[in-house]
């Protein structure tokens, strides 16, 4: 998973301000919680493909937020698996993910 660091250096952040910090904090949980539900507990985190697929998560989230855009097909694609991940792991059939 990619630090505070190299994602502020990724999306090209280079000012210091606790709300952005807060905001790219939380973007890492998010593509952690991802991680996990896509490839599972235990995913190779030092993996450079991971932390590629983290950043490219996080930059997608961090540069669309404006509500009344129309969100991007990648954006859609990604919410539509994060609700399927989530929605698989609620069913609580036993299957580790």
């Amino acid at each position: 998973m990619p630090t505070l660091v190299e994602v502020r250096d990724y999306l090209g952040v280079d000012w210091v301000d606790e709300a952005t910090d807060r905001r790219i904090n939380g973007l890492i949980s998010v593509a952690d919680s991802f991680m996990v539900g896509s490839l599972g507990v235990g995913y190779p985190g030092d993996d450079p493909r991971v932390k590629e697929l983290s950043l490219i998560i996080i930059g997608q989230l961090y540069d669309n937020t404006d509500p009344i855009a129309k969100v991007s097909n990648s954006i859609q694609k990604m919410v539509d698996d994060m609700s399927l991940q989530i929605r698989l792991e609620m069913r609580g059939d036993g299957i580790e993910v």
